[in-house]
């Protein structure tokens, strides 16, 4: 499926999503059961920052400048207030550091990559908007995916939030990271929300958007494109050059699947996503750089019933 526009023009993928409120079919604005945001930030990890000489993470002296970075990065955190938030390349020596700095509002969990021994993935979901947090993990091939399915405080919806930091380009890993995001043993969910480092450009040419998941029964994923005005690509310039081999475009995602039968989803940008993604995307006055080598990708969901049709009755009664 390619994408469609929504309300206000802004470009989204399989099934729209996103502008004004959805409206049924006499015409009058549907009410939603919630309305989520989300959040997705690769925070560079300080230990391939220093290895690798990235300009974002280290200082004059070439050693790490996590202490001046992180507390840019919580600002923008902090400020958007994202209802669930997943980070990639959390240091392992820094996961207190991050809880911490979430504060107390935010439950954490960590993931930690079993061949990479610096850092994992973490999501954080906001204490008072979520309930019975259930946790699972895959090591797969080196690399940890991570799972927490949640249950929306207010409307009882189950929401599933997986994330992952991917090699790129690697189709059997994506396969295995969409059968994790299906895990059987910890039952179906209204909402399946997939967030990560993609290393992958799922945009053509013509401004279409391939999901690397495929369509199953509980429905189809979909994401919000940038609109006009935020930056088109994930990382800084330099990380844009002719010479750079990896991590080029727009690789951060957010794919979001509402359940077939029980749960319809429509996309869109919150002011305060927004602003975050814009000053993620911006050289920061602590260091001179970007806070990081990434710009966070954030989005919101409004979560609707799915309308209940009745029996079609045919020919005269």
């Amino acid at each position: 499926r390619g994408c469609t526009s929504g309300g206000g023009g802004v470009p989204t993928l399989l099934g729209g999503g996103g502008g004004g409120p959805a409206r049924c079919e006499e015409g009058a604005p549907r009410q939603a059961l919630a309305e989520v945001s989300v959040g997705c930030y690769n925070v560079l990890c300080s230990t391939y920052a220093v290895k690798w000489g990235e300009r974002e993470g280290v200082g004059p002296d070439g050693l790490t400048n996590w202490a001046l970075r992180w507390p840019v990065m919580q600002g923008y955190i902090g400020r958007a207030q994202w209802d669930l938030l997943c980070l990639q390349e959390v240091e392992h020596t820094d996961v207190g550091d991050i809880s911490a700095g979430l504060g107390e509002g935010y439950q954490t969990f960590y993931f930690k990559h079993p061949s990479r021994p610096p850092d994992g993935v973490m999501i954080a979901v906001r204490s008072d908007t979520w309930e019975n947090p259930k946790v699972l993990e895959l090591q797969h091939k080196g690399v940890a995916f991570g799972l927490v399915d949640v249950t929306h405080r207010r409307s009882g919806r189950k929401v599933r939030l997986v994330t992952a930091h991917c090699r790129g380009h690697n189709k059997e890993q994506l396969e295995a990271l969409a059968n994790f995001a299906d895990a059987s043993g910890q039952g179906e969910p209204d909402v399946t929300v997939i967030t990560g480092d993609f290393n992958e450009d799922f945009r053509s040419g013509d401004g279409q958007v391939r999901c690397p998941f495929l369509e199953g029964r509980a429905g189809h994923f979909k994401t919000l494109q940038r609109e006009d005005g935020l930056p088109e690509v994930s990382r800084p310039p330099h990380k844009q050059a002719p010479g750079q081999t990896s991590g080029k475009g727009l690789i951060d995602w957010i794919w979001v699947r509402g359940h077939t039968s029980r749960c319809e989803v429509e996309l869109f940008r919150d002011p305060a996503s927004r602003l975050a993604m814009l000053s993620s995307h911006s050289v920061c006055s602590a260091t001179g750089q970007w806070a990081s080598d990434h710009g966070c990708e954030a989005l919101s969901i409004r979560l609707f019933d799915t309308p209940k049709r009745g029996p079609r009755f045919l020919g005269k009664l």
